[in-house]
């Protein structure tokens, strides 16, 4: 792949969206009241991001970017119909719109977290959750393949969660720059 500022424009816009199309389908989802209006409103800023592309800054973070967009859509579609009793009043769309954004930056920040918690773990434990969450092999399938008996691997898995879960919360907190 080339690096983002090597790439033509519309190849750079093509896989940003199609990276945050799904959680940008959701945001809109929380702000509005059903499937029909989620995929009008979807249309419209996809249409608006296309041709506000040459405005946005590479630099920036592109889902907020495209968030925003989509916030003033959702509002303009509210507008259209707003005869539609089903309609939240636009300080709670903003509202919405807003915790949204940090539900996803938290989710992002705890996907990362996890990631970067798996590679701490010993090489034994990777290879169990790898058995249980890549391979999605059943616990007594685990115990087979291992020699263990199901007991042990339960045990097991549940240790690997108290670490990771430990980890997690010590990641994030050092992101935030929070102290215990």
């Amino acid at each position: 792949m080339t690096a983002p500022s090597q790439q033509p424009p519309s190849s750079l816009f093509v896989q940003l969206f199609a990276k945050h199309q799904c959680a940008l389908n959701s945001f809109i989802g929380s702000l509005v009241p059903t499937r029909a209006d989620v995929d009008d409103v979807m249309q419209e800023t996809s249409l608006a991001l296309w041709k506000k592309w040459n405005d946005f800054d590479v630099s920036r973070d592109f889902f907020r970017w495209a968030c925003g967009i989509a916030h003033i859509e959702v509002l303009r579609h509210r507008r259209k119909t707003a005869t539609d009793r089903l309609w939240l009043c636009e300080e709670l769309i903003e509202l919405l719109s807003v915790e949204m954004l940090e539900r996803t930056e938290l989710f992002d920040m705890r996907r990362d977290a996890l990631e970067s918690c798996v590679k701490k773990l010993s090489t034994e434990d990777r290879a169990v959750v790898e058995l249980r969450y890549q391979a999605g092999m059943t616990v007594r399938k685990m115990a087979d393949a291992l020699g263990h008996t199901p007991r042990t691997i339960h045990r097991t898995m549940a240790r690997i969660r108290r670490l990771l879960h430990t980890c997690i919360t010590a990641t994030i907190r050092e992101g935030r720059g929070i102290r215990s």
